[in-house]
């Protein structure tokens, strides 16, 4: 019997849950979220994710999530089993045989495995002490993330963990990442303890907690990372009152600032006619083929943004651009689309960028930042050359060095269906232009501040915006499920991707060598 995962309700289902009345809010009004969002908490452990997880669920009226409970009842099943926290495959085993059940208790979520309440069992130290181990296989997470997406891609829920804004759920609408010391942490899970009437000594819950952040930040698969668009909280001197009330005030602040700047393109510019001919001409081309646009908040993509795509054809920049008609953008285009007068004149007339990806081109990006910072958007395609379809990714640094230079948001953008056209649209690949939420870097400070250098903060960037593509490759596959002819057809253009990257970045077969990647 596969596993089966039931969480507590929210507004999405509302047989379980609904917002706590008691609770004071400086909005007026209806506070339930709509049920699209998703808020993400990420942090270590001790920094009291759960109990502010929470409190957002019952404050905005959505589903809490608490992923740790999920992977404690494994361990705790593991433990009663025999089962040794090294053996992956044994232990994915028995996830995929059990009945694992969420529901809501009166202090902290309740645990059911096959029936049985193990809510007391699975938060004692010895399955504190064993859990990261657990976690930390790539059979096991991949078992749970894969619950927890789903949940996610159903929107209205509040999602707890240490990889929730990073792997599990990269679109999330809000992440928060809370931090704090060792000490407060240790204070904070010596109370939890003795609340719970288990007698530890602090010596030893502050072994555990050294413990599981050095395994938790080591591990190979989903370690414990600040995803770079998360807002990063230091709780070390708040009580639970006041990290609760700054953590529900942040989200409610990058929630409106998420609908301020969907509501910052309603007005277009007075384009150039040939921006006006250009844009004309390319929506005309778009429904010719039947092209659907998916997801774009507002009525456009605001103002001074980097639009990043995925690349799978040479129809992806007009079929894109055709969604794109409110504002002058500007694209990075390969140097060699200018070795040839007729493709020349026609990107010149457009104002493309030339770029030489054989290296670091710094006229080329010295352009495209200027561009940036005079408020146009700028067009790029950040995995540097066409990929094989269904398989989105790798990322090149390209992305990540314009983010830090310039401190602009990200529109990401995912295209479908280019390789394949037909008037009218195609059975064989459904085309498509989805766009994700805007992503704003909020926490390249704390990380630039952590000691982080620029390439290994490009190479962050570029495996959140690698997840984010492959979320938005799941959602356009859950709606349209991808076809014989798509799977044939990534298959065999895997291989020839392959020697491709081997001839234009030198790295080995397979992707692009970590200089490239960033």
């Amino acid at each position: 019997m596969r596993s089966e995962f039931r969480p507590a309700a929210s507004a999405a289902h509302p047989e379980f849950h609904t917002p706590n009345p008691a609770l004071s809010s400086p909005w007026p009004g209806n506070d339930t979220l709509p049920r699209p969002d998703v808020i993400a908490i990420d942090g270590p452990a001790g920094s009291g994710k759960s109990t502010t997880a929470r409190a957002l669920a019952s404050r905005f009226g959505l589903l809490y999530i608490d992923t740790g409970a999920m992977y404690r009842a494994l361990t705790w099943a593991a433990q009663q089993e025999g089962v040794a926290p090294a053996d992956g495959p044994v232990l994915a085993g028995l996830l995929r045989q059990a009945h694992l059940e969420l529901k809501p208790g009166r202090r902290e979520v309740a645990v059911f495995w096959n029936g049985r309440d193990i809510s007391a069992a699975v938060r004692t130290p010895e399955v504190e002490e064993a859990v990261s181990a657990v976690a930390a296989h790539p059979e096991v997470r991949a078992e749970m993330v894969e619950r927890q997406r789903n949940l996610g891609r159903v929107g209205g829920v509040v999602m707890e963990g240490r990889d929730i804004g990073s792997v599990v759920f990269p679109l999330a609408t809000a992440k928060i990442y809370l931090d704090a010391s060792l000490p407060a942490r240790l204070e904070r899970r010596y109370r939890q303890y003795r609340s719970r009437g288990q007698d530890i000594n602090r010596e030893e819950i502050q072994r555990e907690l050294a413990a599981r952040d050095r395994r938790d930040s080591e591990r190979e698969h989903s370690p414990l990372t600040i995803s770079p668009d998360a807002t990063v909280l230091d709780t070390s001197d708040w009580t639970l009152a006041e990290q609760n009330e700054r953590t529900e005030q942040t989200v409610r602040d990058l929630l409106a600032r998420q609908e301020n700047h969907a509501r910052s393109a309603a007005t277009p510019d007075q384009l150039p006619f040939k921006y006006r001919w250009a844009y004309s001409g390319l929506q005309a081309v778009a429904r010719y083929f039947g092209l659907r646009k998916i997801g774009l908040p507002g009525p456009a993509v605001p103002k001074g943004t980097i639009i990043a795509s995925n690349h799978i054809s040479w129809w992806d920049p007009p079929l894109i651009g055709s969604t794109l008609g409110r504002f002058r953008v500007r694209t990075l285009a390969k140097a060699e689309l200018f070795r040839f007068p007729p493709s020349a004149a026609f990107f010149r007339f457009l104002e493309a960028i030339p770029i030489d990806r054989s290296g670091f081109d710094n006229r080329a990006f010295a352009e495209a930042i200027a561009t940036l910072q005079q408020g146009d958007n700028l067009f790029i395609f950040p995995e540097g050359t066409r990929r094989p379809i269904c398989n989105p990714g790798p990322i090149r640094s390209g992305l990540g060095i314009l983010v830090q230079k310039t401190g602009a948001p990200v529109q990401p953008v995912f295209v479908r269906g280019t390789c394949h056209l037909q008037p009218g649209g195609s059975p064989l690949s459904p085309l498509e232009v989805r766009f994700g939420p805007v992503v704003h870097m909020h926490a390249l400070p704390t990380l630039a501040a952590k000691h982080h250098s620029p390439r290994a903060l490009s190479r962050r960037i570029g495996l959140l915006f690698e997840a984010i593509y492959r979320e938005l490759q799941a959602r356009s596959f859950a709606e349209n499920p991808p076809t014989d002819w798509e799977r044939t057809t990534g298959a065999r253009q895997e291989l020839a991707y392959r020697r491709k990257v081997r001839r234009l970045f030198g790295g080995r077969a397979g992707e692009p060598p970590e200089s490239a990647r960033g």
